[in-house]
């Protein structure tokens, strides 16, 4: 090719504008899919892709998420969307949420339009407008499933057709979370799996291992436990305390700690775990901390990660950063899990519900210093070769760019 023409490719690439996206998300939190599209967002090629991100606002979050998306320079909406929640479940909430999907469906379609995007994607299940205005606007949509769907059954049957036909393209942050969905050979061939990260830096570089072992009274020789996740049922708050207090009276040195808060307004879980502690053997040895900022320092404190979840789990971000702080997870045998712990080598795979084997499990790793040391290296190494940001963001952009028009002319 002469030069002549190489300067006239440069040229004609200058004048063209990046292909805009619209990111519909139900939350405006920073716990697991937050985080995703954060770590997805942050990474976007900004020179093929703008992004402008639609938060739901029917829960009144504190604006974590945005801010950060603030930070970033990436444009934000809070509207009011419809999202899939619990309190929709029966016969008079599913008629108040189909009325909320056509009017947050039809809003959706006209921002897509008077915004000129050009690509749709949806983060998680509980969105469903996303894809409506998508095929309402002409456009195509990308599902990106972050949760493993088992019940309720109707809608999980519904979500499977309902998915793949109203996808151009689904995403899985864990194989798990496709075979919930996808279903059939045609639905397959469209999808990916593109496992969720978490830059390694932050949680091999921690230092606040002493600071966080001194506010919760742990001794050099305290054995100590950690639990980074929502206080929820479909987490298993509940079957880590319950799994703890069984061990306390024969393991004076074992602690524990739970940093994360419940959904806004659904505390039930959260009035069942004070009670379950108040009436442990040893209350003061299982901490409820809350919602924090430190999880770095969280995890460099613990001594192994319990993540004893019920259900849903796509590709959990906490146990991803255990492995990146070289900490073994005990973690259920469902989902997500099944791929990110190598059962036996960096860490342990427990029945689901099973507070006695999850009891043991954690009893093993008390009781060995150098098991729960050799499985922390495994899983580090594990991670760095799977599930680095990096790996995520190269993946998402590929995905992208295959999906994607090629830039537009700018006018």
């Amino acid at each position: 090719m002469s030069s002549t023409h190489v300067a006239q490719d440069a040229e004609h690439a200058a004048t063209r504008r990046p292909a805009r996206v619209l990111f519909v998300h139900p939350s405006d939190e920073l716990y697991g899919s937050d985080l995703s599209l954060l770590n997805m967002l942050r990474g976007l090629d900004r020179g093929r892709f703008e992004p402008l991100v639609a938060l739901a606002n029917d829960v009144a979050y504190e604006g974590a998420l945005s801010r950060e998306l603030a930070a970033a320079g990436i444009e934000c909406r809070h509207l009011d969307l419809a999202v899939a929640r619990r309190q929709y479940l029966t016969p008079l909430g599913l008629a108040g949420f189909l009325r909320r999907l056509r009017a947050s469906s039809g809003m959706l379609a006209r921002l897509i339009r008077d915004e000129h995007i050009e690509r749709v994607h949806t983060t998680t299940l509980a969105v469903w407008s996303g894809a409506l205005a998508a095929r309402r606007a002409g456009r195509p949509h990308i599902w990106h499933i972050q949760e493993q769907l088992e019940r309720p059954r109707p809608l999980r049957l519904f979500l499977q057709r309902f998915v793949p036909a109203h996808s151009a393209h689904v995403v899985g942050v864990s194989q798990a979370v496709l075979d919930s969905i996808l279903v059939t050979p045609e639905a397959r061939a469209k999808s990916s799996v593109i496992y969720n990260a978490v830059a390694p830096e932050p949680w091999m570089a921690a230092a606040g291992r002493e600071r966080i072992r001194v506010e919760l009274g742990c001794g050099p020789d305290d054995v100590l436990l950690g639990m980074v996740a929502r206080v929820s049922r479909m987490k298993g708050t509940d079957l880590c305390v319950r799994a703890v207090a069984d061990l306390l009276a024969a393991h004076p040195r074992l602690h524990c700690f739970i940093a994360g808060g419940p959904v806004p307004g659904q505390s039930e879980m959260l009035d069942h775990v004070r009670e379950l502690i108040a009436a442990s053997p040893a209350p003061d040895r299982i901490h409820l901390l809350g919602l924090r900022r430190d999880a770095p320092d969280l995890m460099a404190a613990m001594d192994a990660l319990v993540a004893p979840s019920r259900y849903g789990e796509g590709a959990s971000l906490t146990i991803i950063q255990a492995m990146f702080a070289g900490k073994p997870v005990v973690a259920s045998d469902l989902g997500g899990n099944l791929e990110l712990v190598a059962d036996g080598e960096t860490g342990s795979i427990v029945p689901n519900e099973d507070v006695a084997a999850l009891a043991a499990a954690i009893a093993r790793l008390a009781a060995d210093p150098d098991l729960r040391a050799a499985m922390g290296r495994a899983g580090r190494e594990r991670a760095l070769r799977l599930f680095t940001v990096e790996r995520q963001v190269s993946s998402f952009n590929a995905l992208l760019a295959a999906t994607c028009p090629a830039p537009a002319a700018a006018s």
